[in-house]
């Protein structure tokens, strides 16, 4: 157990070590610190709620930084390419299948983990010299505690679709059609919470509606709701209330939950997969 813990470090660590040599990191801080730089010319601009509109901002700059990096680096480092061969140097023995996946996950993680803390220190950076340049009644609620919930949200989010992608991998061969699929599934998932919404409120006098309404619900395990897991508005509301304790731990343990089972049918499907 040990010395497979021990493989699944090492190859997370050579997985951190490539995404550094290829500055798939820096390339992402430099296009986010550009955007925020180029969007502060345009701050003088708002006429009222400028630290709704900032926050708002940041966090789309770093929501956007990290999916690049989801469907593009992260892509092309688990996708099963022809012209390629490190799969099949690091299938070989003495790392197993499961290995394989779980540290490659956890190398992506990592990198992701960094350039949150980066893109996040950043952002704070910003939100605080933009805030400190207006008067309180357009900026006036910036609290770190909130701050730090919403990037806890978004990083869920990118470890749930990085488990994903994984598992998508394992299925299909080539990057391209993993990133098709990829970018896909993110966008049945951002539209069921809406198309769920209009059956709930049509399932009142149809019972069709109804009927339909329960599958989308049901629907919510494969295609999760990454709307529960977005916390950005609480950043400025004037309440400054903490969702409640139960929802938190709900939301986050469902996503740990969802992150596992995506990673057992991954390792499951590597365990069955030919790689000729």
């Amino acid at each position: 157990m040990v010395s497979a813990i021990n493989r699944i470090f090492a190859l997370a660590w050579l997985t951190v070590l490539d995404g550094l040599r290829s500055h798939a990191l820096l390339g992402l801080v430099f296009l986010s610190i550009s955007a925020q730089a180029g969007g502060l010319l345009f701050f003088d601009f708002i006429s009222r709620d400028v630290g709704r509109a900032s926050s708002d901002f940041i966090f789309s700059i770093s929501w956007f930084s990290g999916f690049l990096f989801l469907f593009f680096h992260a892509v092309k480092v688990v996708a099963w390419d022809e012209d390629r061969n490190v799969i099949y140097n690091l299938l070989a023995r003495p790392i197993s299948r499961a290995e394989y996946v779980l540290g490659i996950f956890f190398g992506l993680a990592l990198l992701m983990l960094f350039l949150n803390l980066l893109l996040g220190s950043l952002g704070w950076l910003t939100l605080v010299w933009i805030k400190s340049n207006v008067t309180p009644e357009y900026f006036g609620h910036l609290s770190p505690g909130f701050y730090l919930l919403s990037w806890a949200g978004l990083f869920a989010m990118e470890l749930m679709m990085l488990s994903v992608i994984l598992l998508f991998s394992g299925l299909i061969r080539g990057s391209f059609p993993v990133l098709l699929i990829s970018i896909s599934f993110y966008a049945i998932c951002s539209g069921m919470p809406v198309v769920r919404e209009s059956f709930s409120q049509q399932a009142v006098s149809d019972t069709g509606s109804h009927v339909s309404a329960r599958l989308l619900q049901i629907m919510t395990a494969v295609f999760p709701d990454f709307s529960r897991l977005d916390f950005k508005n609480l950043l400025m509301s004037s309440a400054q209330i903490w969702p409640d304790l139960t929802t938190l731990l709900v939301n986050f343990g469902l996503t740990v939950g969802y992150i596992t089972l995506s990673l057992w049918f991954a390792c499951a499907v590597y365990n069955r997969r030919d790689l000729q």
